[in-house]
């Protein structure tokens, strides 16, 4: 059962420990550095692991479904950057992380919902 969940909560802490780790480095707006790209990435994969995890645990997500776990991981993205600030030494809120996070996650939920397209068209458990 919830065992469909495992990789998208073990991304889940592999997120958060890059996310706490101290790091010095000077805010700079670049929404096109290798860093903004592996941000994206990062919660990409990480929708797309929660998606995964619903569809072997509950079966086809319906829309409804689909927007919320991509907002479940637009707000972990927002999240970890007042995390960053708040508490981690040397690191700094960021709005372009989290835009890249944000994107990353619709990203993550445009190729998953691409990637099952027919199972969409020929289910009829949409919510």
């Amino acid at each position: 059962m919830m065992k469909a969940y495992w990789p998208a909560l073990l991304w889940l802490v592999i997120i958060t420990i890059l996310s706490v780790m101290p790091n010095v480095q000077l805010p700079s707006f670049n929404l096109f550095s290798m860093d903004k790209l592996a941000h994206a990435g990062v919660y990409g994969i990480f929708t797309w692991l929660l998606l995964h995890g619903y569809l072997k645990f509950k079966g086809t997500p319906g829309n409804k479904t689909l927007v919320a776990i991509a907002c479940i991981s637009i707000f972990y993205g927002v999240l970890m950057e007042f995390v960053q600030f708040a508490f981690i030494p040397g690191r700094f809120y960021e709005i372009d992380d989290m835009l890249a996070n944000s994107f990353g996650s619709i990203l993550g939920l445009t190729l998953f919902r691409a990637f099952f397209y027919k199972m969409y068209i020929h289910s009829n458990k949409h919510e």
